[in-house]
């Protein structure tokens, strides 16, 4: 009997050392806080841009500090700490924790498990000590996780400078369409070719790892109306003349901008707010669209600039065929013309937000924006 039990024994011991021990599986659930922020870095102020990213950032142990109390935000990154931070998002990703180390020279570690787990391939870069580019960037961020924890809350078909030739441009658009990137701009100008700053690597960061950090984006184009540039929704239809007011609207964001002009020589040398209070341009625009069965609410009007040209920008919302939609008119005179554009928007504040601030005239956006 003690024989058997000695062979039983001997038996389990060698099964449990066949069996390998349960490894944490690929899950988002993988990040978590392993630190607390205090506010430690002097040169992170609490109303700098980046902040809640660096702080983030630094919680889930995706950043360090380049000293224990400096994070350089303004810093550029070279090639090798971007793929460092990239194969950290992989290994929590799949293991549950970052176990890499420093290798020969530094960054060697790092290259290897990046080239072994497909995160970079061999001759992707020349130098691993340059810095690294925003599409650099967008093309390691993209492949350190799978595609399918990347899913599209966007519809971003074009940006003003990456096309089908641009190089990155496919890992650029998907991080564009998950909500990942947005922008420098409401056109969604990317600068794919601009050094990347640890600040801005921070923000592409969290919303890679974090999926309640991503943003909804809606991005614009500019169509042109005498000396005005208006901002709409990319999915906006060409722009179109009736009754004497010019109107472009996009059904799928539910957005409409409409603009008239009226010429008269007495308004020559006269700014706006030589010929009306904000009270009275209130009241002035509920008439004028009021023969177009909008009823306007709410409103409220306050001097902004075009560089030099004074404009009025009144805010409220408008009864528009049975829909309330809020709405921002900008009001101004240039020579002898005094113009006026209307923008609306239904349940859609982001893109009535980049209509007003991605407004030209002259050349120039309004000030302050909205």
């Amino acid at each position: 009997m003690k024989k058997l039990l000695s062979l039983v024994l001997s038996l389990a011991l060698a099964f449990s050392l066949c069996v390998p021990a349960m490894a944490a599986s690929e899950s988002m659930a993988n990040f978590q806080k392993t630190a607390t922020y205090n506010n430690q870095f002097s040169d992170v102020s609490a109303s700098y841009w980046a902040t809640p990213s660096i702080k983030l950032c630094y919680e889930y142990g995706f950043m360090k500090g380049t000293t224990p109390k400096q994070f350089s935000p303004t810093g550029a990154l070279t090639v090798a700490e971007a793929i460092v931070m990239a194969d950290r998002l992989h290994e929590i990703y799949t293991t549950g924790q970052s176990t890499l180390t420093n290798g020969e020279p530094w960054y060697q570690t790092y290259v290897d498990y990046a080239l072994e787990n497909g995160i970079v391939q061999a001759g992707d870069f020349t130098s691993y000590t340059a810095k690294a580019t925003r599409g650099q960037m967008a093309y390691l961020f993209s492949r350190a996780l799978p595609a399918t924890v990347l899913p599209s809350i966007n519809n971003v078909q074009t940006l003003p400078d990456v096309t089908g030739s641009t190089k990155y441009s496919q890992e650029i658009f998907s991080l564009y369409n998950a909500g990942v990137l947005t922008g420098s701009d409401v056109f969604g100008t990317f600068k794919p070719n601009d050094n990347i700053i640890r600040a801005e690597a921070a923000a592409i960061l969290t919303r890679v790892a974090l999926p309640e950090q991503r943003k909804t984006v809606v991005l614009m184009k500019q169509v042109q109306w005498g000396n005005a540039k208006i901002a709409v929704p990319q999915s906006a239809g060409a722009g179109v003349t009736e009754n004497g007011y010019f109107s472009v609207s996009s059904q799928q964001d539910l957005c409409v901008a409409v603009a008239n002009a009226a010429t008269d020589k007495n308004f020559k040398g006269y700014n706006i707010t030589k010929l009306f209070t904000p009270d009275s341009m209130s009241q002035m625009i509920a008439t004028a669209f009021s023969t177009n069965d909008v009823q306007f609410k709410n409103m409220g009007t306050k001097t902004v600039t075009f560089g030099a040209l004074k404009a009025y920008r009144t805010t409220g919302s408008a009864l528009f065929n049975e829909g309330n939609y809020n709405c921002v008119v900008y009001t101004y005179i240039s020579g002898d013309t005094m113009s006026m554009i209307l923008l609306m928007a239904y349940e859609n504040d982001i893109a009535l937000q980049n209509m007003a601030n991605g407004l030209m005239v002259g050349g120039v956006t309004a000030s302050p924006q909205f």
